[in-house]
């Protein structure tokens, strides 16, 4: 348990809270105990009623300030040290993986990490230390105290100890049993319901309209078998160790009754002994609740640690970074890459995309293009070979180099539920409007912005949905015009698009590749016509596994005259306006 707290709270910070809710309860319990005294000046007249008030009113006083403090105090930590600290390292994490750890299921896990879990955790402050401080500091100061008034009342207590360890124990097991096997079935019912989501299309498609969809029905099912179970197997143990601490709490209200009635104890000692030996069951009830709240913490941290500690791509020491290139020239040599171990995308891949020239990048589908692209901005790393821009290799230049460095126009484009205005701005916060205005401008953006109610102001809605598929790409286009990077990559912008939308973002490219060095994934002739250098990947042999490769390269007319791959796409393209593979 102390682990797990020196896991989310500063040493420092964690030190104070404990001391802090320490002196609390001493002082509680030291009030508590002060009742025996004070109940006998009173109710035997003697002088020294008012002092004795005095101090329990004081102790109360300086109790409850130290109470609120460490309250006070636990609730800060909880929002900026545990909540806000853990957002920062899950979102600066996630960053740094490559894009192959996405999956429907780490999805789902990042979701319920950014809010489920890190509320969760946000209770090891503001609940769970305060609790287990007074768990154990508030019933040895009563016990102490109840000693000292009568031994064998305290020494019964004392001997109940070990029973209630043994059911704390025995409660806490059977809990991390149950617990385990609920979050895995959670987290594989919430990746499912997110792959449903994304699949409503092909689900759709293929009749699964009315009825359930047969993955998702049995993960929910196996999620609502396990919380049922979860149910049987914590009651079991949790009224088990609640049997203990009622079967404690009896012995010593009854041995105390006995003691009084042999005039062995007298009244008022007695009295107050059962009063505040509730103070001593109240805690270790409320710890089943407690442990509970600890073991769903250790099960959140489970879940951020498998975020915070997936494999991130590597960065340069600051001995091999290199923050400077010297052109934006971009060679691939020797490049063998695949998914799985077992199973390659590119095989032995070479080109040269010179500075200030554009490179286009054809073939059938599923054959490596885009994946180039990405192995380029170092969304993943090659299996072997290298990706160099300006002579220096991907893997030495720090990230936020290569991204300064780099724009990427997909042709799925995702726009956030923020207006047009953030949208774009978001390539460059710092971005003027006036930037903003002439990027609308060069994307064919401002007359859409124009006939627009709100204008710049306007919600695009999740995922960009309230435009359409031609404006979330210019959109898309301004982004990459307002960051005004060196290397432009583009990945097939143009193939969702109708003809009038794919005019539209053809001529705007003509601008947007003006100057910069190009490659442009693509399966339409309109878009790569003005390429400096046409680069066909194919398969190369009949071995599944052996991935892609380049079949030939050379200029747009020196292909189209080839008779190779490239002029079979040229007379497809002209037959049907699009390369279908």
């Amino acid at each position: 348990m102390w682990r797990l707290l020196g896991t989310i709270v500063d040493d420092k910070n964690l030190r104070q809270l404990i001391a802090i809710f320490s002196v609390s309860a001493v002082l509680q319990g030291v009030a508590l105990a002060m009742m025996i005294p004070f109940l006998q000046e009173l109710l035997g007249g003697g002088p020294r009623v008012g002092t004795w008030l005095g101090v329990l009113v004081g102790l109360a006083v300086v109790s409850f300030v130290v109470e609120f403090y460490g309250i006070m105090r636990s609730y800060r930590i909880s929002v900026y040290d545990v909540c806000d600290a853990l957002i920062e390292k899950i979102a600066d994490h996630t960053l740094q993986l490559p894009l192959g750890w996405f999956d429907a299921k780490r999805e789902a896990q990042i979701a319920s990490a950014m809010s489920r879990e890190i509320d969760t955790l946000s209770h090891v402050a503001s609940i769970i230390i305060p609790a287990l401080v007074k768990q154990f500091v508030t019933p040895a100061v009563i016990v102490i105290a109840v000693l000292i008034v009568d031994w064998r009342l305290a020494l019964i207590m004392i001997a109940c100890i070990p029973l209630l360890r043994w059911g704390w124990l025995y409660m806490q097991k059977s809990i991390v049993k149950v617990d385990e096997v609920q979050a895995q079935a959670a987290a594989d019912s919430a990746g499912r319901l997110i792959e449903y989501a994304r699949l409503q299309p092909i689900l759709r498609a293929n009749g699964v309209t009315q009825r359930g969809w047969g993955l998702l029905e049995d993960a929910l099912a196996r999620e609502n078998d396990t919380v049922h179970e979860s149910l049987r197997a914590k009651g079991r143990p949790n009224i088990a160790y609640s049997s203990i601490i009622q079967t404690a709490f009896a012995l010593v209200i009854i041995a105390g009754l006995v003691f009084m009635l042999r005039m062995d104890l007298d009244p008022i000692s007695y009295i107050v002994i059962a009063v505040i030996s509730v103070r001593v069951v109240q805690p270790l009830t409320l710890s089943v609740m407690y442990g509970t709240e600890i073991h769903a913490s250790e099960a959140a941290l489970h879940t951020v640690n498998e975020i915070l500690t997936a494999k991130p791509l590597p960065e340069p020491t600051p001995e091999q970074a290199v923050t400077n290139l010297e052109s934006t020239t971009i060679t691939v040599t020797d490049v063998n890459f695949g998914y799985a171990p077992e199973r390659k995308v590119v095989h032995n891949v070479n080109f040269t995309a010179r500075q200030g020239t554009m490179t286009a990048l054809v073939g059938p589908s599923g054959c490596g293009k885009s994946t180039m692209l990405r192995l380029i901005a170092r969304f993943w790393d090659v299996d072997s070979g290298s990706v160099q821009i300006g002579g220096a290799d991907v893997r030495t230049i720090p990230t936020p180099t290569l991204m300064r460095n780099i724009s990427m126009v997909f042709q799925d484009v995702y726009l956030f539920d923020t207006t047009i205005r953030e949208n774009v701005r978001m390539a460059r916060p710092d971005a003027t409007d006036a930037e903003l205005e002439a990027a609308a401008r060069a994307a064919r953006l401002d007359q859409m912005i124009a006939s627009l109610p709100d204008g710049w102001d306007t919600q695009v809605g999740q995922g960009g949905l309230k435009l359409s598929g031609g404006e979330r790409q210019r959109v898309s286009i301004a982004r990459a015009f307002i960051k005004d990077a060196p290397i432009l990559l583009l990945d097939e912008i143009t193939s969702a698009l109708d003809g009038e939308n794919e005019a539209a973002i053809t001529a705007v490219m003509k601008e947007l590749t003006r100057g910069r060095t190009v490659i442009v994934v693509a399966h339409r002739l309109s878009t790569i016509r003005d390429a400096d250098q046409v680069i066909v990947f194919g398969k190369l042999d009949d071995d599944p596994t052996n991935g892609y490769g380049i079949v030939e390269s050379g200029t747009f007319p020196e292909l189209a005259d080839a008779g190779g791959p490239f002029s079979n796409f040229i007379a497809a393209s002209t037959s049907a306006k699009r390369w279908l593979v």
